[in-house]
């Protein structure tokens, strides 16, 4: 017969609790040693005070009969750090749902465990709310995925706290970054290869810097190859609608846009759900192309054509550059992130 483990007695639970009011000079007078001992064995305090073996291991035992504790905030102040890094984005809520905070944050975790930080996320669109933790250092640094207007930058600015951007360029901190130049001219050399001569790009409403650098480089060498490209901006709140202009484009005849390129993988979806709508084909009548390569694992999404990008490693990389900072060590001013062309079911 399986057996469960039995929930504890309250006078149990009481118990455990009140071991957190266990200080510092009670392990001391435990272990029969002076406090500047126990602080540099369990805080690990600077100071001139040699520990021996023996006594240390006085301290500890002693520390493990009462249930000391150390205090994360006193022991930071008495060694300049508390472990503790953030991830902030200015541009929208951190939301798990979204498959590109998904992956950046789960780099970031990914790297924190490497270095034996933790992270916590600033989930609220103002950065005034993070004023208490910069402005106490409570965090060691911090990973910002922001506009380059973001109050959040003249913060950090104000109060010497190491940061990384992510995704965006942000002038004055080293920068994370995907190839979006390189992703672009992939998008482009592709439709050229397949003979198309007219094509619709939906750009952001207000596209970030890698939103602008992705599209300027597919419209550069799109227009380079002989591609006529017609720049739209996606509507607010309707990523896959199109408007009558766009519609006329599409069925204008000879000279008809024949593909669009969406500036990501979401908008991307949006549109081939719409155009299916409409009666047109993926890709007899019209190819579509994504930015991300998202891997989605939820309700049934077209197998796209899109550009890979690497948002896991990115956080990776920004969390040991911010790792470095952190230990002032000097970090490249911006790091581009390679990406890959994936051939799917929509060109």
């Amino acid at each position: 017969m399986n057996e469960f483990p039995v929930a504890p007695s309250t006078a149990e639970v009481s118990h455990t609790w009140g071991k957190s009011n266990i200080t510092l000079i009670d392990v001391a007078r435990e272990a029969g040693v002076s406090q500047s001992a126990a602080s540099v064995v369990l805080n690990g305090a600077r100071s001139g005070t040699g520990v021996s073996s023996e006594r240390r291991q006085k301290i500890l035992e002693a520390a493990q009969r009462l249930g000391y504790r150390p205090n994360a905030l006193a022991r930071s102040l008495t060694k300049g750090r508390t472990n503790l890094i953030g991830v902030y984005s200015g541009r929208s809520r951190l939301d798990s749902r979204n498959s590109f905070f998904a992956e950046l944050i789960g780099g970031c975790s990914e790297a924190s465990d490497e270095f034996g930080l933790d992270t916590v996320l600033h989930a609220r669109r103002d950065p005034g709310a993070l004023l208490s933790f910069v402005s106490n250092r409570l965090l060691d640094g911090l990973v910002v995925h922001a506009p380059a207007g973001d109050l959040i930058l003249k913060i950090l600015g104000e109060f010497r706290v190491p940061a990384v951007a992510v995704a965006d360029v942000i002038e004055g901190l080293p920068s994370v970054v995907v190839d979006d130049v390189a992703g672009g001219a992939l998008q482009a050399h592709h439709l050229g290869a397949l003979g198309h001569k007219s094509v619709l790009v939906k750009q952001a409403q207000y596209p970030p810097w890698s939103a602008v650098a992705r599209v300027g480089s597919f419209i550069n060498t799109a227009e380079s190859l002989g591609i006529h490209v017609h720049q739209r901006h996606v509507a607010q709140g309707g990523e896959g609608a199109l408007d009558t202009e766009e519609l006329r484009l599409l069925t204008a005849g000879s000279d008809r846009v024949s593909a669009i390129v969406a500036w990501n993988d979401h908008v991307a979806q949006s549109l081939c759900a719409n155009l299916d709508s409409l009666g047109m084909a993926i890709p007899a009548e019209v190819a579509v192309l994504g930015f991300n390569g998202f891997q989605y694992a939820c309700w049934p999404r077209y197998n796209l054509t899109t550009i890979n990008a690497p948002w896991a490693d990115v956080g990776r990389i920004a969390v040991r550059h911010l790792a470095a900072l952190i230990e002032h060590r000097s970090v490249p001013s911006q790091t581009i992130v390679p990406v890959q062309f994936v051939r799917g079911e929509t060109t």
